[in-house]
């Protein structure tokens, strides 16, 4: 009996088949890349607001248990500017050791900047207080870091006089009234309009932003807000004015490429006194929460395109800035 005729077999795809199958593929991954991306930074983003958040409810938590102050000041080594050692004194310390948060573990997660910039060993001075490279890195597995800046307020309230000619300095504790106590903050303003923390600026291109530790390179994220702005009073000439914001920054999002920031982010957020957090975008790219000259009321001072009207700026402990 005839055997029957087997049918003809294939043993592959084409060569123009499997390139067509390539091309698909490409352009399904073309198009899923974005919407990965985008929801990765949007779970990012939820993270930060929750981390800030967290650190809002630890200063509220520390001033119940401390004559209403939010902290003992600023996460800063230095004599001039500090008030004791990194793990002893300053809001980082007083969180860490009081278990009211663990702020190396609440690192913005999309911040360029994975250190607090005072961890410098250049800004760890004086030498009665200095730590060398090993321990600095220690600090950091220990929790003692952040990536985000306290404002200026949270860590210095107020200058003690209005004149720079009598405060020439507003990162100098000669010169201002010291940590934030809570019941200080309604007088000239609503707690919802207080900043407590932010996202860090952190950009590259600063000068001592990326340093050594142990033969690791970090880049630092800023620590704590530059204070109030010189500005002129009918009357009353140069005083002390509206804060400066340029520590705060962007750390969030896509924008276009800053050389400047040394990124491409363009959002950041905030977490007020009365705890709830907001976000603000960076306008003009350049990878801080900036401000230019203006006129308020016939005060020369300045003003902040991207945080207005939601950030307060002016005098917490007395009259005279009504913004």
């Amino acid at each position: 009996m005839a055997s029957r005729p087997q049918p003809v077999g294939r043993d592959g795809f084409t060569l123009i088949e499997l390139l067509v199958v390539i091309a698909i593929i490409a352009i399904l991954v073309s198009l899923l890349l974005p919407a990965l991306s985008s929801a990765r930074e949007s779970a990012r983003t939820a993270a930060c607001g929750s981390n800030l958040r967290q650190l809002g409810v630890a200063a509220l938590a520390y001033s119940n248990e401390n004559r209403t102050f939010l902290s003992s000041g600023p996460f800063d080594n230095r004599r001039k500017s500090g008030y004791g050692p990194l793990d002893q004194v300053g809001w980082v310390a007083d969180y860490k050791n009081s278990g009211a948060a663990d702020p190396g573990k609440l690192l913005c997660p999309s911040s360029p900047g994975r250190v607090n910039k005072n961890l410098n060993p250049a800004r760890t001075q004086p030498a009665d207080r200095a730590f060398t490279q090993t321990e600095l890195r220690q600090l950091i597995t220990d929790g003692y870091n952040s990536n985000y800046c306290q404002s200026w307020y949270m860590a210095y309230t107020a200058p003690r006089a209005n004149s720079p000619a009598q405060a020439p300095d507003m990162k100098d504790i000669r010169y201002v009234v010291g940590p934030l106590k809570a019941d200080v903050i309604g007088a000239a303003s609503s707690t919802d309009k207080v900043p407590l923390f932010g996202d860090g600026t952190s950009k590259p291109t600063d000068g001592d932003a990326v340093f050594a530790l142990d033969g690791q390179t970090f880049v630092g994220a800023r620590a704590t807000g530059d204070g109030p702005v010189s500005g002129f009073v009918p009357g009353q000439g140069s005083v002390w004015g509206r804060q400066n914001y340029t520590d705060f920054g962007p750390v969030h999002g896509r924008g276009g490429f800053s050389i400047r920031a040394g990124h491409d982010r363009n959002v950041g957020q905030i977490v007020f006194a009365d705890g709830h957090v907001s976000n603000f975008r960076d306008k003009n790219g350049d990878g801080e929460f900036g401000f230019r000259p203006g006129i308020i009321q016939g005060i020369s001072t300045i003003v902040y395109d991207e945080l207005e009207p939601k950030v307060f700026g002016g005098w917490l402990t007395r009259s005279g800035l009504p913004f």
